[in-house]
């Protein structure tokens, strides 16, 4: 059963007709140009409307009204050779959108208003329809998660500033998978669901050079319910045309700490570090209603999936080299949450390290951003994987990622 709603028209407002970018578990990169430039690494010297997204804390730092907007350019592919032969995946480009207003109310209340829409979890995987996963895996799946975040920043003194924001988080998942019973055999799934969380940061200016910041995003447990379609299944084997569906996905609590210091009056450099409870996401339970034995048989019915705590651990700097210019440049290295054991074609994932680079520009109201980011993959070798189909199989990775952001202050 579709749900249609104002969440259907966000998004295709906010041009998520793709999504296929460098993965973190399920974690897209970063929103803003800013924050790219310095591989994310900007939760401590974060001073613009993006703060609602990084850490609503520094809210307070925003001087004035501001109206943000940003688009994330990614181009994503993987090359997999195994005992099933040859393949790559298609579709490697992706758009992802990201709206924030700042509003600082009346002086003397020390308090800012944040409001922002972005996309903070989704992956795609689209392979090739005649390749060695035609069978095999689904030719397609696309998770995408949309988050509609207002936030409330206190300056409770000269040194200490918190924040805090509720997440409504609106997802979409599709999954279609071919069958080897004629030309025209398949199975298709749409689904979508609402949740709740909430983030919380805290900013402490220790000295007037220095700063440590603390955020942290609870977890939340996103139930998907749509219908599933077959086509072209034979007699005798178990299905209905059309089924209801269910699943649950469970995102981690993640929980940063950063440290700034100001080296000169135009250096700053922050180190960050990040703990990602992927833990939570045990088993992938699919409830297909009338196709639940078709469904088992396909082995997406009730899918282990045990994924591991990660960290992540980076340093950013920006440095204001000519008036208004500014100079930004990051190292981020990710750890991938997924085990060998029950690594898919679906979910592709791989520990990695981002290097990245970036510029700002801002005279009077006016601020633009651009910023590029590479990752350096390593070869995933997948051995002794819980799908005999998986094993004995290797994954090559090559991906790039570009933001521009515009702000404008009131």
């Amino acid at each position: 059963m579709k749900r249609h709603s104002v969440f259907h028209l966000a998004l295709a407002l906010m041009g998520l007709g793709v999504l296929n970018i460098l993965a973190d578990g399920f974690r897209n990169p970063p929103d803003t140009a800013a924050a790219l430039g310095k591989s994310g690494k900007h939760i401590v010297w974060v001073d613009d409307a993006s703060a609602v997204f990084l850490n609503p804390a520094n809210l307070t730092e925003v001087a004035s009204r501001q109206v943000q907007i940003s688009s994330l350019l990614g181009y994503s592919h993987a090359d997999y050779v195994g005992q099933l032969g040859r393949t790559d995946t298609g579709s490697p480009w992706s758009l992802l959108p990201a709206f924030a207003i700042a509003w600082p109310l009346p002086e003397g209340s020390d308090l800012t208003l944040g409001f922002g829409v972005h996309v903070p979890f989704g992956r795609q995987t689209r392979w090739d329809t005649d390749g060695v996963f035609r069978y095999a895996a689904p030719v397609f799946s696309r998770m995408s998660v949309m988050d509609i975040s207002p936030a409330l920043a206190w300056r409770v003194s000269e040194s200490v500033s918190i924040g805090a924001g509720l997440d409504v988080y609106y997802g979409r998942l599709q999954l279609r998978q071919l069958l080897p019973f004629s030309p025209g055999s398949r199975i298709t799934a749409e689904a979508d669901g609402l949740a709740a969380g909430a983030n919380a940061g805290i900013t402490w200016r220790i000295t007037p050079g220095q700063r440590l910041a603390l955020t942290c995003r609870s977890p939340f447990d996103l139930k998907f319910s749509g219908e599933m379609k077959t086509a072209g299944i034979p007699f005798p084997l178990p299905s209905v045309p059309t089924s209801d569906i269910e699943t649950t996905f469970k995102y981690p609590t993640i929980v940063a700490l950063g440290y700034g210091v100001r080296l000169t009056d135009t250096l700053r450099v922050e180190a960050n570090a990040e703990w990602l409870q992927f833990s939570r996401f045990k088993t992938m339970v699919i409830d297909a209603s009338g196709n639940n034995p078709l469904a088992g048989m396909l082995g997406l019915a009730n899918t282990p999936q045990n994924w591991n705590d990660t960290w992540t651990f980076g340093v950013g700097a920006d440095w204001r080299f000519v008036p208004d210019w500014t100079l930004r440049a990051g190292y981020l290295h990710l750890q991938s949450p997924i085990p060998n054991r029950t690594f898919a074609p679906m979910a592709l994932d791989v520990d990695q390290s981002v290097v990245s680079v970036g510029l700002g520009y801002q005279t009077g109201r006016h601020a633009i951003d651009i910023a590029y980011a590479i990752g350096l993959f390593n070869t995933r070798r997948v051995g002794d994987n819980q799908n005999p189909l998986y094993r004995q199989g290797t994954y090559d990775f090559e991906g790039h990622l570009a933001a521009l952001t515009y702000t404008y202050a009131f």
